[in-house]
């Protein structure tokens, strides 16, 4: 979808390198600003933002959600697209279809968690499931910052990871009319290296694998914990691919973070920066995973979801007002 016809090879570079920029300068701006109140109140200086884990949690939080507007900015002020093209073929947030993976989502992480208690209490009995109880004030504040908060950051994750990465890749695959074009002979074919090229990234498995991983190495886990983010983003990549847009992986995410954010907010919002996870763990994650997978997949088909543009260049990109005779939309 990032293919459009005001693509060139080096606008996605440009735009990777830009988004990063911007995402780097407003953490360090939410950090300095968090840091000036800190030292405004008297809070104690240390490694943590506020030196509380709540307003800590909330400060992580929206440093990651800022990544839903840079990403926008930048499809739109350096790709010349549509924004909404981030989010599905059809250029917009397909909310019918949102809703019923949202319902999809909440019993395959009620499973999962389900699952993972059972395992737990099965495998490890001399262990507690859950640590010390943080108390009442302390889980309420946690809490109301994990539902107003985290279904923004998760959503920031997919539109980064899922929706804007996955298609700068996939934008240096031939477009669908160049395609059609070729096989009409309307076109003479390039170089064989740029055909075998425009063919390996006119697949999904190139987008697939490397929005995965780096949505993986974005999580300071290890071992288990890591094969965990790995599988899911491995997995939310190809149904992102599968279903034409990010609604699924978006419901999946919020409902997890916000499940697992809970128990967290439970004990007290410990660290979980160098987590090493447990097979249990990711066992119920495969479960959840695989599940939500096999029941979203099914009910694409059932419905005929639409999983694809007619044509890119017509559906994403940003109108422009005609000016010397120009086609609209033309450089």
């Amino acid at each position: 979808m990032a293919r459009t016809e005001r693509h060139h090879w080096w606008k996605p570079p440009l735009a990777l390198f830009l988004s990063v920029v911007l995402v780097l300068a407003l953490s360090v701006f939410v950090v300095f600003v968090v840091k000036l109140i800190a030292v405004i109140r008297r809070m104690p200086s240390d490694a943590a933002l506020f030196g509380a884990p709540v307003p800590d949690l909330a400060a992580e939080l929206v440093m990651l959600a800022l990544m839903t507007p840079v990403v926008m900015f930048v499809v739109r002020v350096v790709q010349k697209r549509r924004i909404g093209s981030l989010s599905s073929v059809e250029g917009r947030l397909r909310w019918s279809w949102l809703l019923r993976c949202a319902g999809v989502a909440a019993m395959c992480v009620a499973v999962s968690f389900g699952y993972l208690i059972a395992v737990l209490l099965l495998t490890a009995p001399e262990e507690p499931v859950l640590g010390e109880y943080a108390g009442t004030r302390q889980f309420v504040l946690a809490m109301t910052v994990i539902v107003l908060l985290v279904p923004f950051q998760a959503a920031a994750e997919e539109y980064a990871t899922r929706g804007f990465l996955m298609q700068l890749i996939g934008s240096y695959g031939s477009a669908p009319a160049g395609r059609a074009g070729l096989r009409a002979g309307a076109r003479r074919p390039g170089p064989a290296l740029a055909a075998t090229a425009n063919r390996f990234f006119a697949s999904p498995v190139p987008s697939i694998l490397v929005s995965g991983l780096v949505f993986a190495a974005l999580h300071d886990y290890l071992d288990w914990a890591m094969a965990d983010v790995a599988l899911f983003g491995l997995a939310m990549a190809w149904l992102t691919w599968y279903t034409g847009g990010l609604e699924a992986a978006i419901t999946l995410h919020v409902l997890h973070n916000v499940a697992a954010f809970a128990f967290s907010a439970y004990e007290g919002l410990p660290d979980p920066s160098g987590s090493t996870g447990s097979w249990q763990g990711f066992s119920a994650s495969a479960i959840e995973v695989g599940l939500f997978c096999l029941v979203v997949v099914w009910m694409a088909r059932r419905s005929r979801l639409r999983r694809s543009t007619s044509d890119p260049a017509v559906a994403t990109a940003v109108p422009q007002a005609p000016h010397g005779g120009t086609a609209p939309g033309r450089d």
